[in-house]
């Protein structure tokens, strides 16, 4: 990957705006060279800067207004997680994927507390990570399915607060609600697929939202994955 470090948010200019900005963080030269020439065989993703410690992606986040950050787990310095809390704090609308080759769960928990958008092995297949990529980008969460069942088990019925949250507490029309908010369906595919109207749909996700403690879509999502409420689709 060529040295980014004197480019400026001109350069913006060289990409279609229409395409996916990816910015890869990973402190080894092979892997940041890899994942950019992988991930530009794709005609919508570019690879715009190519970061060798998370504090180096925080500093050029504005200048080069990424979609997805890529980003490995343990690096020198800030390590992916508490990266991906900053940017989530400051930057919300930045997706961001770990990818890595640490599969425990106390490493998927914190991802996910942190707001991670995937979770992903560095096994993965070329063609799965692409995918993956665009699936987050498209405003889907990702959690390799190697460590999904151990990570629900870890988590299964613990609510945001710590306190127990059962199924129970949702009816099943909300859970049904709740597993196509997880499948990254927008309020109007929902209304389709349980054949209510947008504004029936919309009480429901009230009524989800304040039974789950959160205010917001994404966090309905996540919570619903900690607490093992619903399954990622397969």
């Amino acid at each position: 990957m060529p040295d980014n470090s004197n480019r400026s948010a001109e350069t913006l200019g060289e990409y279609d705006m229409t395409d996916i900005r990816v910015v890869v963080v990973d402190d080894h030269v092979i892997v940041r060279e890899g994942l950019k020439a992988l991930l530009e065989l794709e005609p919508d993703i570019q690879v715009v800067y190519g970061a060798t410690s998370s504090m180096e992606c925080l500093e050029i986040l504005d200048e080069y207004s990424p979609h997805v950050v890529l980003m490995d787990l343990k690096m020198p310095g800030i390590g992916g997680i508490e990266a991906t809390r900053l940017i989530k704090r400051s930057r919300p609308q930045i997706k961001v994927i770990l990818l890595t080759n640490y599969d425990d769960e106390a490493y998927v928990v914190e991802a996910i507390k942190a707001e991670a958008d995937g979770y992903v092995l560095k096994d993965v297949k070329e063609g799965e990570l692409v995918r993956i990529l665009r699936l987050v980008n498209d405003g889907h969460s990702y959690i390799d399915p190697s460590v999904t069942n151990k990570v629900f088990q870890q988590l299964k019925g613990v609510g945001l607060s710590g306190q127990v949250i059962p199924r129970s507490i949702l009816s099943q029309r909300e859970l049904q609600i709740l597993e196509c908010l997880v499948d990254g369906e927008s309020n109007q595919q929902i209304a389709e697929s349980v054949c209510l109207s947008l504004d029936t749909v919309k009480s429901h996700l009230k009524n989800i939202y304040q039974k789950l403690g959160v205010s917001k879509r994404s966090q309905a999502i996540k919570a619903a994955l900690r607490e093992g409420l619903v399954y990622l689709s397969k």
